[in-house]
């Protein structure tokens, strides 16, 4: 496909962008996804002028179209709360519903916005798909070769030797069971795609899910080392990480709680994803007595609400269960919904349920409607940011 004048442009801002990134904020509106509207250019240049109008007092703002029409803007110095309310105009402009599809990001959302500092490869990646031929990013990956066993020694080499703390990733768990929503916890992991893009930009880490997996214990000691040196300064009140069963046994846990400050000692909720948990369940038992002793929390990571038809999890009695949320839940049946219902009400007295991915407006009421206290997601977390009712 060839290269239009205007991506030709943008490529070369993000350069610029990558060598100065602080303070630095980019905007994906994936107008590509709305459903289609014959005066679809009349449509993007009255957006594009809105956006330059609203962020005139920025003193750095770009705005450029890629050709097939999705739109991308590069601004600083503008508040989060004046950002997302001109993304909500835009996005009412293209759409009269939310999308139903994921983006680029992999999140159900028209636009994504970006720290340049954290996210800018993402947008690299997404903007390079659009290059490629329109290939959204699980697309684009799927060109890449799949990992190869001479890539697994190289980079289990720089998973122990090199200072990750850019691939250290938080997202809060909010509490909404009160009038003024909290932050009951932060999610810490460390983003395979940041690691990806930084040692094999070429190579599909996904693309071979056999010798990923035996990068899972590198990836655990490198999140629980890079955590050491942060979280000495950490505020919240407590803190979750993703860690396997067996890495929750190992010695590099038990050096790791050891060198906790004492006020966060007992301030962790372990994160177990559902796979790790029916592969490795003989480890179970020891892993529920050492969260006994020290008196962590546990959470059940990755269920889709229909896992609740085959997954009993009264017995393990974890903290927290994570449900996906997602926009068929919608339209689920009566019966279908009972499914969930029937989960949420199965599990222990004390046990609380996480609806998780929460990128859409309507995930909000239907997690009240189903007494549901606890939500994570990226609009919960602009939401959260400015003040807006969840």
């Amino acid at each position: 496909m060839r290269v239009t004048e205007a991506e030709r442009a943008f490529l070369h801002e993000l350069h610029v962008v990558k060598k100065n990134p602080l303070g630095k904020r980019l905007i994906h509106f994936c107008v590509s996804m709305a459903p289609p509207h014959r005066d679809v250019s009349h449509r993007v240049e009255r957006a594009k002028h809105f956006i330059k109008k609203s962020f005139e007092r920025s003193p750095y703002c770009q705005v450029y179209q890629a050709s097939n029409s999705d739109l991308f803007v590069a601004y600083s110095h503008i508040p989060v709360s004046e950002v997302l309310g001109v993304c909500s105009r835009v996005e009412k402009l293209f759409c009269d519903e939310p999308v139903s599809a994921r983006n680029p990001y992999n999140e159900y959302a028209f636009y994504k916005v970006a720290d340049a500092v954290k996210e800018l490869d993402l947008v690299f990646a997404a903007f390079k798909g659009i290059l490629s031929g329109g290939q959204n990013d699980n697309e684009a990956g799927a060109l890449k070769r799949p990992m190869a066993p001479e890539h697994l020694t190289f980079l289990s080499d720089k998973l122990r030797t090199t200072d990750l703390r850019h691939c250290i990733f938080n997202q809060p768990v909010y509490f909404i069971g009160a009038k003024v929503p909290s932050i009951e916890f932060l999610e810490f992991y460390m983003a395979s795609r940041q690691i990806e893009a930084q040692f094999l930009p070429d190579v599909s880490l996904g693309g071979n899910p056999w010798l990923f997996h035996a990068l899972a214990g590198d990836y655990d000691r490198a999140t629980l080392r890079t955590l050491a040196k942060e979280i000495g300064e950490y505020r919240h009140k407590a803190f979750s990480v993703n860690v396997s069963l067996s890495t929750i046994l190992s010695k590099d846990f038990a050096e790791f709680y050891d060198a906790l400050p004492t006020k966060l000692a007992g301030k962790i909720v372990l994160e177990i994803h559902k796979t790790d948990l029916v592969q490795n369940f003989s480890l179970v038992k020891d892993v529920k007595e050492l969260v006994r002793k020290k008196g962590l929390r546990l959470c059940i990571d990755g269920l889709e609400w229909r896992d609740f038809e085959v997954l009993h999890l009264k017995r393990l009695a974890p903290d927290f269960v994570k449900v996906i949320w997602h926009n068929d839940l919608l339209a689920a049946s009566h019966d279908e919904i009972a499914i969930l219902v029937r989960g949420k009400s199965g599990l222990a007295e004390n046990c609380e349920l996480i609806l998780s991915r929460c990128d859409s407006p309507k995930a909000f009421p239907f997690a009240r409607t189903l007494g549901v206290k606890y939500i994570q997601g990226r609009l919960a977390d602009q939401f959260f940011k400015t003040g807006m009712e969840m």
